[in-house]
């Protein structure tokens, strides 16, 4: 009787191991899927931008500091304008008495006591006259440097009584509502990659989750590290900021099937 009984004991531990390695060999299956579709992210701005000045003058206004937030069209950076408007004044008044000079050389033209050139050399001046005007116009606009968009001060380079020179460069600024990941991820992937597959974000300063989908992928492989990058549209971009970083995870159909 004890041979039966131990070569049941026998076989009821062999039909345990071999639950128990199918087990195994799953939870390394799951555990080495989930290695597989993961990759390194970053949090970028759609708008990020330098400001710089586009004239040689004074700050006079400078109502932003670093943090503060703004909107498109609000002023960020003022300079003295004052040599600018004085000359478009000047210029303004030339363009007025060039005017006149042509209206009076038509005049003159129908009463046959000017030739048509002297028409024609009126209009010109008048012409040149109107061009120095707009010329002088778009540096007195360009005294003030507005919001391109709504947004966040990122750095003020800048001080007021400053005297800054052309195309200094006086803020950097930020649409920090606009957010997209930038993902790099093996070239092997691009079997089951498509736009709107969707992914899930961890950030690693917070912790918290975000979801996600594939906007673009890049056309070029990188040759030497054999990736490609992809862009992906956040659901919920609150509560991010440019520059986080963050581990993507992607869970897509049929991709645990290797070849």
């Amino acid at each position: 009787m004890s041979k039966p009984i131990r070569c049941k004991e026998l076989l009821l531990a062999a039909l345990a191991l071999t639950a128990w390695s199918g087990h195994a060999d799953e939870y390394r299956a799951e555990a080495f899927q989930g290695e597989e579709y993961k990759a390194r992210a970053v949090i970028k701005a759609l708008d990020r931008a330098v400001l710089s000045g586009e004239l040689a003058a004074r700050v006079t206004q400078l109502p932003k500091r670093p943090g503060d937030s703004f909107r498109q069209g609000e002023l960020l950076l003022g300079l003295d304008c004052s040599l600018y408007q004085a000359q478009a004044d000047k210029v303004a008044a030339e363009s007025k008495a060039a005017r006149f000079k042509l209206d009076n050389a038509k005049q003159l033209n129908e009463l046959r006591s000017i030739g048509s050139l002297d028409v024609a050399l009126a209009q010109s001046e008048y012409a040149q006259a109107q061009a120095e005007l707009r010329i002088a116009r778009l540096n007195t606009e360009r005294c003030q440097i507005k919001a391109p968009y709504d947004g966040r001060v990122v750095a003020v380079l800048v001080n007021r009584h400053e005297n800054i020179r052309q195309q200094q460069e006086v803020l950097e600024i930020v649409a920090d509502q606009r957010l997209e990941a930038e993902v790099v991820v093996p070239a092997t992937w691009l079997g089951w990659l498509k736009p709107e597959l969707p992914l899930t974000l961890r950030i690693d300063e917070t912790g918290a989750s975000v979801e996600a989908a594939v906007v673009a992928i890049s056309p070029a492989i990188d040759p030497v590290s054999q990736t490609l990058q992809l862009r992906a549209r956040l659901t919920q971009p609150s509560g991010l900021m440019p520059g986080m970083s963050a581990s993507a995870y992607f869970t897509p159909a049929g991709a645990g099937e290797k070849s």
